[in-house]
Order: C-alpha cells, then sequence, then structure tokens
C-alpha cells in the first residue's frame, strides 16, 4: 500500500468510489489494486459478484462469450469461472486492476477501455456483458455500447444501485434503446445489501436487459 491509501478497510473503499471525477476514480483504482481484494474480495464484503454470476447461470449457456465491463481484479470473472463459464473477456480502465486479473487465469482476453467510446469490438460479438460495481463509476453512455456489442436475444446483467441508475444518466440511455426497439427489461431482482461490511447504505438489484 502507498502512504495516500486511507488506514482501514471501509475508508478506503469510501476514498475510491466518492472520487470527484473519473480520471481520479481511475488513479485510486490502480492505487488501491494490491490491496483490492483483501479488502472486497471475500463473499461476505462484497456479494454482487456472486449475485450475478448465479442470474447469468440461469439466463446463459455455459459456452457464451461474455464481456465482463468494469472488471477489475477479475472478482465477477472468478464467479463466472466456478459457475461453468469459460469463454469471458474482461475490460477495465485501470490497467493495476487488468494486471491482477491477468494473474488469476480467468479471462481469454484482457482489454484497457475507457468506456466513454467506442471500443474495437465488433457489432454484435457477444452473447452477453455483465457489470457489477458500476452504475456510479462506469458512464452511462457505456449502455449503447453494450448494445452495439450484444448479438440478437442477448443479455446484460447487471448490478444495479437504483438511485444512481437514476441520477448517473442511465434510465435517460436506457429509454433511449427502449424506444429504438434494441434492448428491453427482461427482469429485476428483489434489493440487497451489495457491501454489507463497508457501504451497508448500498442497496443494489440484479437486472437481466435483452437484446431485442
Amino acid at each position: 500500500m502507498t502512504d495516500e491509501l486511507p488506514q482501514t478497510k471501509a475508508a478506503r473503499v469510501d476514498w475510491v468510489i466518492r472520487a470527484p471525477d473519473n480520471a481520479e476514480m481511475r488513479r485510486r483504482y490502480d492505487i488501491w489494486a494490491n490491496a483490492y481484494d483483501s479488502d472486497v474480495g471475500a463473499v461476505e464484503d462484497y456479494l454482487a459478484p456472486m449475485e450475478v454470476a448465479k442470474v447469468v447461470g440461469q439466463v446463459l449457456e455455459r459456452s457464451a462469450r461474455i464481456l465482463d465491463a468494469g472488471a477489475g481484479t477479475g472478482l465477477l470473472g472468478q464467479a463466472l469461472k466456478d459457475s461453468g463459464f469459460h469463454n469471458i473477456v474482461a475490460v477495465d480502465y485501470s490497467d493495476q486492476m487488468l494486471e491482477i486479473a491477468r494473474g488469476k487465469a480467468i479471462y481469454t482476453e484482457l482489454h484497457i477501455c475507457d468506456l466513454n467510446n467506442a471500443t474495437a469490438f465488433a457489432p454484435a460479438s457477444f452473447d452477453a456483458v455483465v457489470t457489477c460495481g458500476t452504475t456510479s463509476q462506469m458512464p452511462s453512455a457505456s449502455l449503447r455500447e453494450f448494445a452495439r456489442l450484444l448479438r440478437p436475444g442477448g443479455s446484460i446483467v447487471f448490478a444495479v444501485l437504483p438511485e444512481a441508475w437514476e441520477s448517473c444518466g442511465w434510465a435517460v440511455i436506457m429509454k433511449e434503446l427502449e424506444a429504438a426497439h434494441r434492448l428491453t427489461l427482461g427482469s429485476r431482482g428483489v434489493p440487497f445489501q451489495m457491501m454489507p461490511t463497508t457501504e451497508p447504505d448500498f442497496m443494489c438489484e440484479i437486472w437481466v436487459l435483452k437484446a431485442t
């Protein structure tokens, strides 16, 4: 750990997620990378990866090609691998977080991507996009890119913070994509504490959005 990191696990989580802008958040994730798994890698600390993986297991074949958007150190990817999925591609904007993920042998590909912009992936190249812990941190414009990357009938399995879904602009873009008959809300799970030990007030829901 560097001297800049706060001293406690809860303070480190708070320091990163409350960064004032996207560039600073990326910098803080790079600094946090080596301590990230020890801070939030346990199931009791971060429930969202396990809950997303459960839903993915219900809606996808194990052979599906999956994009893990905002993959970080690979906590969601590991949960998917443990559930029998093996064709998983990681994207994240923190190279230090992806470097930790690389050592876990989870992903077939890893790419540093800023999802404010279009990726280099071909249209309709994934059966699913999965993401968790990203509603207030990933640019909402990512939803357009996710829709572009999905094959017809594909799914986005998203651990959503409902308040951030509205305040960070995802709801507006979802309405746009619904009106264009590109995405629809397939299901919405019951709320749960995403990070019960460090951010107990964060209530999360697993949503499945379907490509139409």
